[in-house]
This record gives structure tokens, C-alpha cells and sequence, in this order.
């Protein structure tokens, strides 16, 4: 007989959307169920209980004794993947987890008792988890997922391991919080069944030939008499969320709030799997028209929401939004192994190393991934025709005994007098490009002017040319 422990979310999604918007926890909110053209309120935050609304009432009701409600339409698929990332969350902790989507996990607990020297340290240490994240839950202790999910679904906190008061605490759970389908929830109430216990009191035989076969099997694992198989929960290789704007945000500023928490649950994310990544996609939905779609693109492989938030705010001038923005996406579908410098004690190196990276990074994002290269060596020794160029951070092998250039060449040669210069080297004869119609053939020389700047200047049809600058 196995040990589990049941988490119930009662309002996951709304405290998700509340967590990350904490501006909002004044404002009275709640999230709204449709089905056959009929809307309730599904989730209320405490503003909206205070205030008089209850799970249940009609958006006409709420609207009636909340003048300034703030209704969002709920989406099971959305609290789903919120679920989802609560349990990659809590994954270090415990591992053999099982999804009730969207709503619920179930804990194994067995193979951690050992780990944590007993229930009630494990449940403490969960508690202080759950509690740093925001999130309103239930739980409740059984001997099967199904009856601890009861439990905990009821509201009742039962955390005690004796079987004789998880039974009791079973029994007079009302029918209809055994989470039943609707018709044999009828079925049982017709025939003047209300709780649990009055099931147990029946035979086997009568419950199967009064509700069929299933129903005998589901009051065996009630009772933790009968196994389930689960396919226990495993973390994603990639990061996904979104977030709902609770109102609809027409400029980049406006965002930086959400933003920012959205990067540091990915930050938390990357941290616990000891992964980076080198690129990241940001949609910001809209109401009537296509996403705008932001990526960053990383000089270097990375973690920290810092970065990918500096990055982020270099790139807003260049998505520019042309329309009210209603939801944010986060994208990171490729992860990378997470490697570390071990090669000196000394950190000066990789620590310049660092600051160039995230040089480039901003660069990038400020001018464009194309705008930012390295130089490449050439065999062609032609001024301006041999600039070759190549890939960002490219580390280039030196020739010992390379023949000096400058640092900047200009676009094109510019006349200079000779008199306000000092020829220092030289000279340097460069011929080359017989085979193409840029054929040079010049002298030059290393040479200082009067401000002891130091040029590359060449000699050509009676005339003194600048051809570039060493300093």
C-alpha cells in the first residue's frame, strides 16, 4: 500500500496571471467558464470574494454587484501548461509525480520518506515551496492518488499517515465530491445514497450489478486496496509559457514588468536542469492582427534574465508595436549543455571574456546580427578588395612575420600634402590583380602626421594618398 499526497489548485491559472501582474491584486478579477452559452464566474481572486463574488454567479450577476469586475475568459488549455511548470518547479523535490490536468498532482511518497526523514518534514518543505510561489492549494494525504485527490478536492486537510482516520475522513465525504461522472453521481442520489461510507456498507456484488464493474474497482482503490498504473511526470527539453494581459498594453514600457518575471522563471527554469541557450523567441499577441514575433539572438551562450532583459530592451526600437498587445509568448525550444571554465584559477580572462560576449550581444541587438563580424585573413594583398569577413567572436591564427596595416582603412583614398607629413617606413610595394580590372600597383609607406596620428599613405600619379589609419 503506497503513500500519496495530493495538491489541489483551486485557481491556478488566476494566480499565475496575479503573480506575474501583481498590479492587479487590487482590482477585483475573476475568470470566466462558457459552455451552451452560458458564462459563470470559474475563479475569483480575493479582491472579487471581498466584494461579494462567489465561483458560480453569472458574468450579468457579477457585473451587478461589482460595477468594476474585470472578467477574463478561462482556458483549460493555458492552466494546463501553467501545471506544467509548477511541476517542473517542484520536480527537484519530488520526482514521481502524476498530472491531473489542469488542476492537480499527485505525489508518491514513499521513496522520499527515507530522503527526508519523514512525512511531515517533506510536507513542510512543499508547503514553503508552494508558499514562495504564490499559488492557493490543497492537500491531503491517502493511501491511493484517487483518495487523496478527494480529499484534497474537498478541502479537507488530512495529513495524518493512520488509515483509520484517512478512511473516516473518506467516508462522510459527500457523493458529490467523489468527483464522479454526472450520471452515476444521479444514480447514487436516487437511490438514497449521499456518502461514502453507505457505498463501502454494500457487497461487491451489489455494487456491481446496481453501478457496473468500474465502480466496484473505484471504491477499491478509494479504500488503497487496488494499484493504479500512472506514467509519472517528466520535465519538458524545452521552455514554453504565455501570459494574458489582464489589460491590453500599448507600448514596449508597459511590459517590462511582466517581461522581466516571465525571464526570470525562465532563468529558474535553465538554473535547475544546469542547461543555456543561444536564442530566444518573444510573441506579443494582438487582438486583430499577426503576433509580433521578437527574437534574441545570444553572441554566447546563456542563463540569466539580466541578459536576455538587456538584450531585449536594445531591440525595441526595431519592433515597434502597431498595435495594442493582448498576451505574451516565450519561446526557448533549444537547450544546451551548461560548461564551465576550469581551466585557471584565475578569472580576469574569462571574466574579459564574458564582457566581450555580451558586448557582441548588444550589439547585435542595437544594429543587427549581420552588422557585427570579424575580420578574416586573406591572400589577396590589395587594399579594400581583400577585407574579408567572417562569423562574430572568430579567433584568427596571426602570421609571426605579417607585413603591418592599418586598423581602419577609409572607403576611398583620400589626397593628402606631404608636407604635414613624416614618412617613418617604407617603402612597401603592393602589385597584385593583373587578372581583374582592379590591378594595383603602389608603394607605400608607415607615415605621422603634425597631431603624431599614424597613416598608411601611398604615391600615385604625382600625388599623396591616405589610404588608412594605424592610430
Amino acid at each position: 500500500m503506497k503513500l500519496w499526497l495530493y495538491l489541489h489548485f483551486p485557481r491556478l491559472l488566476l494566480d499565475n496571471i496575479q503573480r506575474l501582474q501583481p498590479q492587479i491584486q487590487p482590482l477585483p478579477v475573476a475568470l470566466v467558464y462558457q459552455e451552451h452559452q452560458k458564462e459563470w464566474l470559474l475563479q475569483c481572486n480575493e479582491t472579487a470574494l471581498s466584494q461579494g463574488l462567489e465561483v458560480g454567479h453569472s458574468t450579468v450577476l457579477a457585473h451587478t454587484l461589482v460595477n468594476d469586475v474585470v472578467l477574463m475568459p478561462y482556458s483549460e488549455e493555458k492552466e494546463s501548461r501553467v501545471l506544467t511548470r509548477l511541476a517542473e518547479r517542484l520536480y527537484l523535490s519530488v520526482d514521481k509525480q502524476v498530472l491531473f490536468k489542469p488542476q492537480g498532482i499527485a505525489i508518491e511518497l514513499d521513496s522520499l520518506l527515507k530522503l527526508y526523514q519523514g512525512t511531515q518534514p517533506l510536507i513542510d518543505h512543499l508547503k514553503e515551496e508552494l508558499d514562495t510561489l504564490g499559488v492557493s492549494y490543497q492537500m491531503s494525504l491517502g493511501f491511493s492518488a484517487r483518495s487523496a485527490q478527494c480529499l484534497a478536492c474537498a478541502g479537507i486537510e488530512q495529513l495524518s499517515t493512520d488509515r483509520c482516520v484517512i478512511e473516516h475522513e473518506l467516508g462522510h465525504l459527500p457523493i458529490k465530491q467523489l468527483l464522479l461522472s454526472s450520471q452515476i453521481e444521479k444514480r447514487l442520489l436516487s437511490t438514497g445514497i449521499h456518502q461514502l461510507k453507505q457505498l463501502w456498507s454494500l457487497s461487491a456484488a451489489d455494487i456491481g450489478k446496481r453501478f457496473g464493474a468500474g465502480m466496484v474497482d473505484d471504491i477499491q482503490r478509494l479504500k488503497g486496496n487496488e494499484s493504479q498504473a500512472f506514467d509519472f511526470f517528466r520535465p519538458r527539453d524545452a521552455f514554453i509559457t504565455q501570459l494574458d494581459l489582464v489589460t491590453e498594453i500599448q507600448h514596449w514600457q508597459g511590459m517590462l514588468f511582466p517581461l522581466k518575471r516571465l525571464l526570470q522563471e525562465l532563468e529558474q527554469f535553465l538554473y535547475q536542469r544546469q542547461k543555456v541557450i543561444r536564442q530566444l523567441t518573444i510573441e506579443l499577441q494582438h487582438r486583430d492582427m499577426e503576433p509580433t514575433s521578437v527574437p534574441l539572438k545570444l553572441a554566447s551562450d546563456s542563463w540569466r534574465a539580466s541578459e536576455f532583459l538587456n538584450l531585449l530592451q536594445l531591440q525595441m526600437n526595431r519592433y515597434p508595436l502597431t498595435a495594442p498587445v493582448i498576451a505574451i509568448e516565450m519561446r526557448a525550444l533549444e537547450l544546451f549543455e551548461l560548461t564551465r571554465d576550469s581551466g585557471s584559477l584565475l578569472t580576469k580572462g574569462v571574466a574579459h571574456q564574458q564582457t566581450v560576449t555580451e558586448l557582441v550581444s548588444r550589439l547585435q541587438a542595437r544594429l543587427g546580427e549581420k552588422a557585427v563580424y570579424s575580420p578574416q585573413l586573406s591572400s589577396d594583398p590589395r587594399p579594400l578588395i581583400n577585407e574579408q569577413r567572417a562569423a562574430q567572436m572568430t579567433t584568427l591564427t596571426v602570421q609571426r612575420h605579417a607585413p603591418r596595416r592599418p586598423l581602419w582603412l577609409l572607403t576611398e583614398p583620400e589626397l593628402v600634402q606631404i608636407e604635414h607629413w613624416q614618412l617613418l617606413e617604407g617603402p612597401e610595394r603592393i602589385q597584385s590583380g593583373w587578372w581583374s580590372t582592379s590591378e594595383v600597383c603602389r608603394d607605400y609607406w608607415l607615415a605621422k602626421d603634425e597631431q603624431q596620428r599614424l597613416g598608411w599613405l601611398f604615391f600615385e600619379k604625382s600625388h599623396w594618398f591616405l589610404q588608412g589609419w594605424f592610430s
